[in-house]
């Protein structure tokens, strides 16, 4: 499985860009993959957000799941878990089908920037 590869690939330090055929894993073919199992989709979801996390943890720790897409911050809600996470991601791409060939790490981050509340009362 496509999302399993990734997984293992990134685990043992190596990325998909640096392949040999160079190529990323699409929205597309991450939907896909989800739809067969969603235990390696919850995983690669958590691994995004965790990585986008990492970069922008000290301005917003205030927030468990808040971090910056594209200079803007995105804060989901906190008792959230990764089914949760997942779940909305999956819902949001599905509907959208011209993000489909964007890479899925691109994907994700687009779906959950669609749910931010970081200015929600």
């Amino acid at each position: 499985m496509i999302i399993r590869s990734l997984l293992t690939l990134l685990i043992g330090g190596y990325s998909v860009a640096g392949s040999a055929s160079g190529q990323y894993i699409t929205v597309d073919q991450f939907l896909r993959e989800c739809r067969q199992d969603m235990e390696p989709c919850m995983a690669f979801v958590m691994g995004v957000v965790e990585g986008a996390r990492h970069q922008t943890r000290e301005r917003l720790k205030a927030q468990p799941y808040a971090f910056v897409v594209h200079g803007e911050p995105v804060c989901l809600p906190s008792d959230w878990n990764s089914q949760n996470l997942s779940s909305v991601v999956l819902g949001i791409l599905e509907s959208q089908p011209q993000v489909h060939e964007y890479s899925a790490v691109s994907g994700v981050l687009y779906a959950l920037a669609s749910e931010s509340n970081c200015y929600s009362t």
